[in-house]
């Protein structure tokens, strides 16, 4: 199981939507799953094409999560175990413009 480390952007994003209940409970249950198994379908990972290394999830049709994965492995594929640093909670337009 991976280990989820927000950046002070993911934060500031998440205060955000403090009021937003509804929200709030979807990105704790996409960030959940991220945690337990980031292959799960239902996040529909994506990896984000402008930026190397970061990928995204799906919080629902309008958000989605930005993150990065502390370790690659020598075959530079992605360790899935690894911890995530979770960088952006964006509408998904901006979140591919700015996913850090």
């Amino acid at each position: 199981m991976s280990k989820l480390i927000p950046s002070k952007k993911f934060l500031e994003d998440i205060e955000v939507f403090r009021t937003n209940q509804v929200l709030r409970k979807k990105i704790a249950n996409a960030l959940n799953l991220l945690e337990k198994n980031p292959l799960h379908p239902g996040l529909n990972l994506e990896r984000i094409v402008n930026d190397p290394t970061a990928w995204s999830v799906r919080v629902d049709r309008r958000y989605r999560i930005s993150f990065d994965l502390a370790n690659i492995l020598p075959s530079g594929s992605p360790d899935w175990s690894a911890d995530v640093l979770l960088l952006r909670v964006l509408d998904h337009d901006d979140l591919y413009k700015h996913p850090r």
